[in-house]
């Protein structure tokens, strides 16, 4: 055999071994599992102390880029990390996510709102908000509201942290229809109906909250962190956020009016699982009960208040509560919505008490109204921490070929070796 067909020969077995590793890369890349462990917390930590909660950064993740921010001239903020894009709306709370890879969000595009506070009577003693426990409501569109934004960074000028809060100012009290909260409680029609001691607020007067103060300040950090939940007794919750893929926000109640002391209030999350510009996109909402996983859509109206203002049942056990956004079709979790189920209401005196939070949920044909329950605080304060975010590795848009690393590339070189030896043994044989 001489030497040009010694040559021949290695060129066309690197090139066979090319292929079959281009062959068998998909399905190496198929068989890699999520890595459901990311966020546990690790030896190299700092640990920095906010009140209320105890944050722990954790170095275990570093997203390529730091998170961004930017403002548009209509007030609308974005914020940017390599994985997840967030848009704040600046008129009231609300936040859209999406892979950063998925162009505007067009194939996996998600919204959560909080668009009311309830108070309510727990007549039938289930911890949760039930329309016919209604004693008055406002609806956060009556309000003005500041979207502020910045950075935090560190040592060595990154950003680490983009923050951006909503704060309530006074009233609006513009383009409010008389019945428009029959939308949101259904079964409820106002003052009379069910309890003679319903405030006349469905006609719109709402100037008894003037004085309530209200913030969501929203966090994403470039790296995970443990979080701690502690009151005057001690930690009494723990959970992780992951950096880069999940925006944390801080759920802040201030001088509550209550119209009675025995009362409850509950906050209303309004999620939307379709707002992808694909037609061909369609979402579910799977609920992570205990010993159960509850599978709804939108479009599963909740009429004439039958069913409307289920218990979600928290996982015993287990501080992190929450629902999953399932790519219906594909059957692969897109994105997620999550609370702890502790909040720490600070007292007249300054002591600070954790309490349990419930949650209630029904659709109303369009997204799901999950309404977090809280204890009363009269004159004090709440603070109550649910995030949104994506699963990283699981946008619906293809990225190229991330999995040709190293490791592959000497894979490559193994391949194209055995494939080598194999091709002179047919020749000498």
């Amino acid at each position: 055999m001489n030497q040009v067909q010694n040559t021949e020969i290695v060129k066309g077995a690197l090139v066979l071994g090319a292929v079959l590793l281009l062959v068998m890369a998909p399905l190496f890349v198929a068989a890699q599992p999520y890595n459901q462990g990311r966020g546990i917390q690790n030896k190299d930590d700092t640990t920095t102390t906010t009140g209320e909660e105890t944050t722990t950064t954790t170095t275990g993740h570093e997203p390529e880029h730091e998170p961004q921010e930017q403002r548009d001239t209509d007030g609308t903020v974005w914020i940017q990390t390599d994985i997840m894009t967030v848009k704040l709306s600046p008129g009231m709370p609300k936040y859209q996510f999406w892979y950063t890879t998925d162009a505007n969000g067009s194939r996996a595009r998600f919204m959560v709102s909080y668009m009311m506070i309830v108070e309510f009577n727990d007549l039938n003693g289930d911890g949760v908000y039930q329309p016919n426990e209604t004693l008055g409501f406002v609806p956060l569109q009556v309000f003005e509201w500041t979207l502020q934004t910045g950075t935090v960074k560190n040592q060595i000028g990154q950003n680490v942290e983009v923050y951006a809060s909503y704060t309530k100012g006074g009233l609006r009290l513009d383009n409010m229809d008389d019945g428009w909260f029959r939308d949101w409680m259904p079964g409820y029609e106002g003052p009379g109906h069910h309890n003679d001691s319903m405030s006349p607020e469905h006609q719109g007067n709402f100037t008894r909250f003037q004085d309530m103060t209200l913030r969501f300040y929203a966090h994403i950090y470039m790296k995970d962190y443990a979080g701690n939940v502690t009151d005057d007794a001690g930690v009494k919750a723990n959970y992780t956020v992951l950096g880069g893929t999940e925006l944390k926000v801080d759920i802040e109640i201030g001088n509550y009016p209550f119209l009675s002391n025995q009362s409850k209030i509950a906050v209303l999350n309004y999620l939307r699982e379709d707002v992808a510009s694909d037609t061909q996109s369609d979402y579910q909402f799977r609920l992570h009960e205990d010993h159960m996983e509850h599978e709804i859509q939108s479009e599963n109206n909740t009429e004439h208040g039958m069913g409307a203002g289920e218990k979600f049942h928290d996982i015993q056990g287990n501080n992190s509560q929450g629902l999953s956004l399932v790519d219906s079709a594909a059957n692969v979790t897109r994105g997620f919505y999550r609370w702890v189920d502790k909040a720490v209401m600070t007292l007249n005196n300054g002591s600070k008490i954790a309490v349990d939070v419930g949650a209630s949920y029904w659709t109303n044909g369009d997204g799901l109204l999950l309404f977090f329950a809280y204890p009363n605080f009269d004159g004090g304060s709440l603070m109550h921490d649910p995030s949104l975010g994506v699963i990283e590795g699981n946008s619906p848009v293809f990225t190229g070929f991330p999995w040709l690393s190293s490791g592959l590339l000497l894979g490559i070189g193994a391949v194209a070796a055995i494939a080598v030896i194999v091709v002179l043994a047919k020749r000498r044989a």
